[in-house]
C-alpha cells in the first residue's frame, strides 16, 4: 500500500498539460523547505546535470497548481510535503520575445523524505542553506528571486 497519493513512476509527455489562451505552458514550481533545519532542497537539472534547480514541471489538467507542485516535488526530489503559501508567478520568454512558460511558484513544508522516488536515477538532490542555494541557482534568476521571497529569505524592509 502506497504511503502517498503519487505513482511510483513520473508522469511523462505533454498531452495533459495546461496552456493558456495564448499557448503559454503553465508550470508549477516547488520550494521545498525543511521546517526543522530551514534548508531548501535543490535537485540537478535533467538536461544539465551540473545545474541545480528547484523542482518544477507542467501543471496538468487533472490537478490544481498546488497538487502539481507537490507531485513535481515528489517525482523529482523524493520528498512529500504541504503547500504553505503561494510565492509568486513569473514568465519565461522565447527567442521571439513572446511568453513561452508561466511559472506558478509555491513554498512547501517537507513532511517526509523518501529513500526511493521516480527520478532518482537521473537527478541528485542536496540540502542548501539560503545563501548557498542562491549561489547554486545562479543559472536560474527567477528561482533566486522566488527563494528570496520564501520564509528562509532575508527579511523584507
Amino acid at each position: 500500500m502506497a504511503l502517498h497519493p503519487f505513482s511510483a513512476s513520473a508522469r511523462v509527455g505533454r498531452e495533459k498539460q495546461n496552456y493558456d489562451e495564448n499557448g503559454v505552458r503553465q508550470v508549477a514550481v516547488a520550494i521545498p523547505i525543511d521546517p526543522h533545519t530551514r534548508k531548501v532542497l535543490l535537485i540537478t537539472s535533467s538536461k544539465h546535470p551540473d545545474v541545480w534547480v528547484l523542482p518544477k514541471g507542467g501543471w496538468e489538467n487533472d490537478e490544481t497548481q498546488q497538487e502539481a507542485a507537490k507531485r513535481e516535488m515528489y517525482e523529482e526530489s523524493g520528498v512529500l510535503g504541504e503547500v504553505t503559501r503561494f510565492i509568486s508567478n513569473d514568465l519565461d520568454y522565447g527567442r521571439n520575445g513572446k511568453p513561452k512558460t508561466h511559472y506558478w511558484i509555491y513554498e512547501l513544508e517537507i513532511t517526509k523524505v523518501l529513500q526511493t522516488w521516480p527520478e532518482q536515477g537521473i537527478r541528485e538532490r542536496r540540502w542548501y542553506t539560503y545563501h548557498d542555494a542562491i549561489d547554486a541557482l545562479r543559472f536560474k534568476p527567477f528561482m533566486q528571486k522566488a527563494l528570496a521571497k520564501s520564509s528562509i529569505g532575508p527579511p523584507s524592509n
